[in-house]
């Protein structure tokens, strides 16, 4: 059993994952810290910032494969972005069961807000450009996301509610 965690920044994927993966006893790994920690602890901001988002994402692409076809099962939180690029998406879909942490706008507006300056895409941007931008951002990644093999609606819902109903699905396949 393979499990990655889709969606977009801020919809919680990496607080899922590690709590899915100690309720499955299977390793848990983040494509974005791992990253930084191939690239000697540089931050994603400065890696966008000095490499820019080509060299960011040719690096995550190579990661990713690498890590997709492991033979051994685990949970894996990729970045928002990570699906949207060549054809991540595809291949997560081939080598894992894929679920979307679907998000509203507003509770994604409100969890950014507070840590914005540690994301690169919107350090720059004040409180209403944030609302604007997550609205038009999310609305283009939304089509791959919708591609992932499970949704998970996760407005309103626990995060124990949330890991218990990916563990059910997980379960029944």
């Amino acid at each position: 059993m393979k499990i990655t965690l889709i969606g977009y920044m801020g919809s919680g994927k990496t607080t899922i994952g590690k709590m899915l993966s100690q309720e499955l006893h299977l390793n848990f790994y983040d494509l974005d810290a791992l990253l930084v920690k191939e690239s000697k602890n540089d931050s994603i901001l400065n890696l966008f910032k000095n490499k820019g988002e080509l060299f960011f994402r040719n690096r995550e692409h190579s990661l990713l494969k690498t890590i997709l076809k492991q033979k051994n099962k685990y949970i894996l939180s990729v970045g928002g972005g990570t699906p949207c690029f060549y054809n991540n998406i595809y291949l997560l879909n081939k080598y894992s069961n894929t679920f979307y942490l679907k998000t509203d706008s507003y509770t994604l507006f409100k969890r950014l807000f507070l840590e914005k300056d540690t994301r690169p895409l919107i350090s720059h941007l004040s409180k209403n450009e944030l609302f604007i931008f997550i609205i038009k951002h999310l609305s283009k990644r939304s089509y791959f996301y919708e591609k992932s093999l499970e949704k998970i609606n996760v407005y309103g819902k626990s995060k124990y509610d949330i890991v218990q109903e990916i563990v059910k699905s997980v379960s029944l396949s």
